[in-house]
């Protein structure tokens, strides 16, 4: 099947199976331990569930990091929606923004801090774990302490000690995973010439 000229948007097969997987392993993430790994710090736990949306964005552009992204704000208000209500007043509006701008945006900033660096692959895919992981909790903490109530301070202390642990996260298992799924599309890309 041809694609329309007119379209606006255009995901090649392989963009929508890498928002699929990474979609899919967000979910799973999302809802078992392999999601929150244990640290000592108020929390207990730091997420890794960002980290498909930061590596899809990287891989595939911003468009695949965005889809990724919103998959993971989606289980994130299925999980977590009354705090998201609680912290913006009940305000359902401003309770999806915090829930979903800053996740849809994940892999979209990750995507442009690798960009920005792509002659050093590594140091691309670290900057890009960085910026996506702060993309996330920067922007949570930030629009909730913007838009929401006083009592959303009280997340202040979690995030600041849980930051340092998810970038480390995001960080090792990026740059690993980033290099070989660029080096199995090249492979690919030169095997079928």
């Amino acid at each position: 099947m041809e694609r329309s000229q007119t379209s606006l948007v255009r995901l090649s097969t392989r963009d929508l199976a890498v928002a699929g997987i990474f979609g899919a392993l967000s979910i799973v993430l999302s809802a078992t331990p392999l999601g929150f790994i244990p640290v000592p710090n108020v929390s207990g736990a730091a997420t890794t569930i960002h980290i498909p949306a930061i590596i899809a964005g990287v891989v595939s552009g911003p468009l695949v990091g965005a889809l990724v992204g919103l998959v993971l704000a989606a289980t994130s208000w299925y999980y977590f929606s009354a705090i998201f209500l609680d912290f913006m007043n009940g305000n359902l509006f401003l309770a999806l923004v915090v829930a979903f701008l800053p996740r849809l945006l994940i892999g979209v900033f990750a995507y442009y801090a690798y960009r920005a660096l792509r002659g050093r692959p590594n140091i691309a895919a670290g900057t890009a774990g960085l910026v996506g992981t702060l993309t996330n909790s920067v922007g949570v903490l930030g629009l909730s302490l913007l838009l929401g109530t006083p009592a959303a301070a009280s997340l202040i202390p979690i995030v600041l000690t849980n930051v340092p642990f998810e970038i480390l996260l995001a960080v090792v298992l990026g740059i690993p995973i980033i290099a070989a799924l660029r080096a199995a599309w090249r492979g690919q890309i030169a095997g079928a010439q």
